[in-house]
């Protein structure tokens, strides 16, 4: 845990084990696909982290999960949350093990905020948002804080490189923010919605939110040129937008 605090932490699993544990009973998880579920939790409190690493006037927190993912979560919206490391009196690293050893739970959000696989919180003095007028890239429509981003942002976040094959054949290396990390900064409103993607000529793409879940390889790409753009394998040729610009959440 780092940011806004004044001990930055950092804890192993055996630690946040030994600490005390809270549990959460018959917790409603308000998914963006399939049927919500209802289900118990334990693990260690969330105020009694941020107690512990010393952040006390703060506006919000940036959980990352181990796949870069990130979502910023109100400081209101911690109320009740843990870092669980028990799902129905089950170790998560071993019933679940793609969503442990650890994940947040947030009690008063939707699931798409409850970070599996966390890594790190981020404790921030004043909440993320807001477009620069420089901005190379923003987040708008059904969202909670619409968002943007300049050129050199973007670039200094985690990247990964992800190969694409062209309906040519042709195969390239991108390098990347994955989808799911920028909308989730931006915090979708609701529980279900889909994405629109435009690009700097004024075309337009739409995908579902079943389509772009279902793409783990989905990417906003860059290269050394400035600019952005959509890398949708397994998607069609219309889905891969040059000159990304925008993505709308409907």
């Amino acid at each position: 845990m780092g940011g806004a605090v004044s001990s930055p932490l950092a804890l192993s699993f055996a630690e946040l084990a030994g600490m005390k544990q809270t549990e959460l009973k018959d917790i409603l998880m308000e998914k963006s696909t399939g049927e919500d579920t209802v289900g118990s939790w334990s693990g260690v409190s969330l105020d009694e982290i941020l107690s512990k690493a010393g952040a006390s006037e703060f506006a919000s927190i940036t959980a990352v999960a181990g796949d870069g993912y990130a979502v910023e979560i109100s400081k209101d919206e911690l109320q009740g949350g843990i870092v669980a490391l028990k799902e129905s009196g089950k170790w998560i690293a071993e019933a679940d093990a793609e969503h442990g050893p650890i994940r947040l739970v947030t009690p008063n959000t939707p699931a798409n905020r409850w970070v599996f696989q966390l890594q790190e919180i981020q404790v921030n003095e004043q909440a993320a948002g807001g477009i620069p007028a420089n901005a190379a890239l923003k987040v708008t429509g059904n969202v909670e804080t619409e968002v943007g981003w300049t050129d050199e942002k973007i670039r200094s976040m985690d990247t990964i490189s992800a190969d694409y094959t062209d309906k040519s054949g042709e195969t390239k290396t991108y390098t990347r923010c994955g989808h799911q990390r920028l909308p989730g900064q931006s915090r979708p409103q609701g529980r279900r919605y889909d994405r629109g993607f435009g690009a700097d000529d004024g075309y337009t793409a739409e995908l579902t939110l079943a389509e772009v879940q279902s793409c783990a390889d989905c990417i906003v790409a860059f290269g050394d040129d400035p600019g952005f753009r959509s890398v949708m394998p397994g998607l069609s040729g219309k889905a891969q937008v040059k000159g990304l610009i925008e993505i709308q959440v409907k």
